[in-house]
C-alpha cells in the first residue's frame, strides 16, 4: 500500500503536466495546478500578452507584474520529492550489503545519520564534520535506520521546505499585507511597514479556515458523485429512447400500411358494387332499346307490306290502328334517353390534395425533442445539533406568535423550516402564507401564495419547496418568488393534495399524497412510489408527515396508524416505532417528524401534548417536550436552528405559538 501511494503522489504531485518531467521551480496558479516555470513562461509567449490558461482546466490565470515569477511556489512538492527518494533509497538499502552510501564525501562510506535541513545522508565522519559548524546545530538528524523504519516519518512532514525566492532564508513569517509568507530578511526591508505574524500563528489560522471549507466541500462531494450519476444514468438512457422512438416510428408505418391496406380494401369493395348496379341499370337499358328497335322495325314493315300489296278495302281497314301505331312509334324518347343519361354514371378516383408523401409523413408523425431540466441536486437544509444525548436538555426561552392575520399572527402553523441564512419559515396555513422570522424569532417579511401551505422544505441553495396544492409542489427562490411548479403524476387518490416533503442527500424529492409516498428526481420525474391504505408495514394512513435521514432512509409520521415507519431509500420497510397510547414509546396522532445531527428521530405528539424522541433504530429514549414540565398544547410543526434551539409550533383553537427552547 505505501508503495501504491508514492506511486500516486509522484504522478499526480511530482510530474509537470506540460513537460511530464519533475518540477522546475513548480509555481501554483489559482486552480491549484502546479506546473514548472519555464514551461508556464513557454504557454505565455505562445498566447496574447498578458492572458494565460491553465493547461489542466483552462481557468484563467491573472498574472502579477513581473509575470509567471511572481506566481506563488509550491514549496509541498519539493518535500514529497524528497519524501519519495528517501523511501526509493531505503527500499535501494535494503538489497545492498553495506547500506545506504554518504552523499557528502567520497569515501564511499556507509551512512548513519541523515539532515532533515539539508536532506544529506551522512557517514559517521561527516556526522562529526557536520556537527561541528554553529549554523548545522539547530538542525534535525534522524538515523538511517529510524528512517528506513518510517518513525522518522513525523520529523519529515515537519521540515520547512519554504524559503525566500530573494534570500534563500526559511519563511518564518507571513504578511498580512501581501497575503504571503516572508523570511526575517524581508520583514527588516520591504515588508516592515506591514501587518505580519509569526507563520506557526497564521497556518495556525488559516488551516482552522481551510478545514472548515474542507468539511463543507466534503459534504458537497456526494452531490457532485449524484450529479454525475444523474448524467450518466441520461447518458445510458439515451440509446434506449432512440431504440424506442425507432419502434414506435415502425409501428407507426404498419399501423399506417394496415389502415391503407383496409382503405383500399373497402375502396374496391364499393367499386365492386358500384359495378354491379351499373351492369344492371345497362341491362335494363339494353333491354328497352333492343324492344324500341324491334317494335319500331316490325311497324315500318307492316305498313310497307300494307302499302304495297295491300288492296283499297285492306288498307282502310288497318288504317286507323297503323296510324296509332306508328304515332306511338315515332314519339321522341330523348327525354327517356336523358333521364337514363343522368342516372349513368363514370368512375374516377381522387387522391388526397397535396403531396402523398407530404400526407404520409404527417400520418407517421414528427420526432420531437422536449426540453427536460436536469436539475442538479440540492439536499435539504440539516440541523447540526443532536437532541439524543443523555446530558441533552431543553430549557424554554421564548413564545412568539398569537391567533391573527398579522404580521407575526398565525392560523394555524403547520409547518417549520429553517433556511441555510438561518431565517425560520413559518406556513401559516389558515392565511395561506408562509411568514419569515428572523433567529430570534422576530418577524421579517410574509409572501402570499394563493394556496393553504401544509409543509414547506428548504433547500440549501436558498430554494424553499411548498405542498397543499393539489397534486403540486411549488418552489420558492430566496426572495420568495415563485420560480417553478412540479406536477406529481400517477397519485391514486385523485382529489388528495400533497403534503408532506422533504429532500435526501442525493437531491430527491420525497413527497406524500394520501396514502402514498413518493419519490421524484429533482426535475419531478416519479423515481418511485409505495404506500396504500391500510395497518401493514407496506401501508400507510391518509394522512403522513416524512423526513430523511444522513443514510437516505424515509421515516414516515403516520397520522392515522399512530406510528413512524421507517423505509429504506428503495421504499423497503424497515422497522416500525410508537404504538397508539400515551405511554413511553407510544403516540396519538403524531404530526411533524424530523432528525437531529445523529440521525435521532424527534416527532410531534399532537394529542398527548409532546415532543419525542427515538434513536435512528427506533428505540424509545425519552420525551423531550412535554405538557406538565414545559407547558407544551398540541405541537404540530418542529425544526432546530443552526444555534442550537429546538423550535415547536402549537396549532389548536387559539393556541397559534412558535416556542423556542434552548439545548443545552
Amino acid at each position: 500500500m505505501a508503495s501504491n501511494a508514492f506511486s500516486d503522489i509522484a504522478d499526480e504531485f511530482l510530474v509537470c503536466q506540460v513537460c511530464l518531467e519533475d518540477f522546475r521551480q513548480p509555481k501554483m496558479l489559482p486552480c491549484l495546478h502546479t506546473f514548472c516555470q519555464p514551461c508556464l513562461k513557454k504557454l505565455l509567449a505562445a498566447e496574447p500578452v498578458g492572458k494565460l490558461d491553465c493547461p489542466t482546466c483552462r481557468q484563467d490565470v491573472p498574472l502579477p507584474q513581473n509575470g509567471v515569477q511572481g506566481r506563488k511556489s509550491n514549496f509541498l512538492v519539493g518535500k514529497l520529492r524528497d519524501i519519495l527518494q528517501q523511501q526509493s533509497a531505503g527500499k535501494t538499502s535494503e538489497a545492498r550489503e553495506d547500506g545506504v552510501p554518504c552523499t557528502v564525501c567520497e569515501a564511499g562510506n556507509s551512512a548513519h545519520f541523515y539532515c532533515v535541513e539539508c536532506t544529506d545522508y551522512l557517514c559517521q565522519t561527516c556526522d562529526d564534520m557536520h556537527r561541528r559548524f554553529k549554523g548545522n546545530r539547530s538542525h534535525k538528524l534522524v538515523t538511517v535506520q529510524d528512517l528506513q523504519s518510517g518513525q522518522a516519518a513525523a520529523e519529515l512532514r515537519a521540515r520547512e521546505t519554504s524559503k525566500c525566492e530573494d534570500h534563500r532564508e526559511v519563511n518564518k513569517f507571513y504578511c498580512d499585507t501581501c497575503q504571503r509568507v516572508v523570511c526575517l530578511h524581508c520583514v527588516v526591508t520591504a515588508h516592515k511597514e506591514h501587518q505580519y505574524v509569526e507563520i506557526e500563528k497564521a497556518a495556525e489560522r488559516e488551516g482552522a479556515k481551510i478545514k472548515a471549507k474542507v468539511a463543507t466541500v466534503k459534504n458537497t462531494i456526494g452531490l457532485h458523485e449524484t450529479w454525475r450519476q444523474q448524467l450518466q444514468s441520461v447518458r445510458d438512457e439515451w440509446p434506449s429512447e432512440v431504440r424506442r422512438t425507432e419502434e414506435q416510428v415502425r409501428k407507426q408505418v404498419k399501423t399506417i400500411i394496415e389502415a391503407a391496406e383496409k382503405a383500399g380494401d373497402d375502396r374496391i369493395g364499393q367499386l365492386r358494387a358500384m359495378n354491379a348496379a351499373r351492369e344492371k341499370q345497362m341491362d335494363a337499358a339494353m333491354e328497352a332499346a333492343e324492344m324500341d328497335l324491334a317494335s319500331a322495325r316490325s311497324c315500318v314493315q307492316f305498313a310497307d307490306n300494307v302499302l304495297e300489296y295491300g288492296s283499297p278495302a285492306e288498307v282502310i281497314s288497318v288504317a286507323g290502328e297503323l296510324t296509332g301505331r306508328l304515332d306511338r312509334t315515332a314519339e321522341d324518347k330523348n327525354a327517356e334517353r336523358a333521364e337514363l343519361t343522368v342516372n349513368f354514371v363514370n368512375l374516377t378516383f381522387d387522391p388526397p390534395a397535396g403531396g402523398l408523401e407530404q400526407e404520409v409523413a404527417n400520418l407517421v408523425g414528427g420526432i420531437n425533442q422536449v426540453r427536460t431540466p436536469l436539475i442538479p441536486p440540492t439536499p435539504q437544509v440539516r440541523p447540526n445539533v443532536a437532541i439524543g444525548n443523555g446530558d441533552v436538555s431543553l430549557e424554554h426561552v421564548k413564545t412568539v406568535g398569537e391567533e391573527g392575520n398579522g404580521d407575526g399572527q398565525f392560523n394555524f402553523s403547520s409547518s417549520l423550516a429553517v433556511t441555510a441564512e438561518g431565517d425560520i419559515v413559518v406556513t401559516d396555513y389558515g392565511n395561506s402564507r408562509l411568514q419569515f422570522l428572523d433567529k430570534d424569532g422576530c418577524f421579517k417579511k410574509k409572501v402570499d401564495l394563493g394556496f393553504e401551505p401544509w409543509c414547506v422544505a428548504a433547500l440549501t441553495n436558498g430554494e424553499l419547496l411548498v405542498t397543499e396544492d393539489g397534486h403540486k409542489i411549488h418552489f420558492l427562490d430566496k426572495q420568495g418568488r415563485k420560480s417553478r411548479v412540479i406536477q406529481v403524476t400517477g397519485a391514486a387518490e385523485t382529489d388528495g393534495t400533497t403534503r408532506g416533503i422533504a429532500v435526501d442527500g442525493s437531491g430527491r424529492i420525497i413527497v406524500t399524497i394520501g396514502d402514498q409516498v413518493f419519490v421524484l428526481s429533482p426535475s419531478g420525474d416519479v423515481m418511485l412510489k409505495f404506500g396504500d391504505k391500510g395497518q401493514g408495514p407496506q401501508q400507510l394512513g391518509s394522512v403522513l408527515d416524512v423526513t430523511v435521514n444522513s443514510s437516505n432512509q424515509i421515516i414516515v409520521s403516520d397520522w392515522n396508524n399512530n406510528n413512524l415507519k421507517i423505509f429504506d431509500s428503495a421504499g423497503r420497510h424497515l422497522f416500525t416505532c410508537g404504538s397508539p397510547g400515551s405511554g413511553p414509546g407510544q403516540l396519538i396522532h403524531p404530526h411533524c417528524v424530523i432528525t437531529d445531527s445523529e440521525d435521532n428521530i424527534i416527532v410531534a405528539d399532537w394529542h398527548n401534548h409532546r415532543v419525542s424522541l427515538f434513536s435512528r433504530d427506533g428505540a424509545f429514549i425519552r420525551h423531550v417536550l412535554t405538557r406538565q414540565d414545559h407547558r407544551l398544547y398540541y405541537p404540530v410543526g418542529l425544526t432546530v436552528t443552526h444555534d442550537g434551539h429546538l423550535v415547536v409550533s402549537e396549532s389548536e383553537c387559539i393556541s397559534n405559538h412558535i416556542k423556542f427552547f434552548n439545548v443545552k
